[in-house]
């Protein structure tokens, strides 16, 4: 089943799209033989740059649950995550995914909570971020 969720990664909609990363993250919580972890994570890595932003909003959901348990794959995502953080910021998402005029509010609180987890005890990977979300949180303000 693993090899065919993975075929659909490649597919043109974007739902398949999201929906593959979901499956292929609870396929690999439920059997880590059938998906391991590396695997995933080079799956991730590759989604996290999908032109949707449906499926990279998945991909995000199951890099933090990843995260959470072992961060030490996702450490070097920092720049990756922090220039998807300043696109969503500078309004490049379709208006679709505005919130009350704030820009992908999901995707941003799912992104700082992200960071915060592979900056924990890390300044090296701190300092990456921090110009970053405070623009985001001066616009978020500035909004509100």
């Amino acid at each position: 089943v693993s090899t065919q969720v993975i075929g659909l990664l490649d597919h043109t909609s974007e739902i398949v799209r999201k929906k593959a990363i979901i499956a292929l993250h609870r396929l690999h919580q439920l059997s880590p033989d059938a998906v391991t972890k590396d695997e995933l994570v080079d799956k991730l890595r590759k989604m996290l740059c999908d032109r949707d932003p449906s499926v990279m909003g998945s991909t995000l959901n199951a890099i933090e649950a990843m995260a959470r348990v072992d961060v030490r794959p996702f450490k070097d995502l920092v720049p990756s995550l922090v220039s998807v953080l300043k696109q969503i910021c500078e309004r490049r998402l379709p208006s679709e995914y505005d919130y009350h005029r704030i820009p992908a509010p999901w995707m941003q609180m799912k992104i700082v909570r992200i960071l915060s987890v592979i900056g924990k005890n890390d300044s090296q990977s701190s300092e990456g971020m921090y110009e970053v979300v405070a623009d985001c949180l001066r616009k978020a303000d500035e909004a509100g």
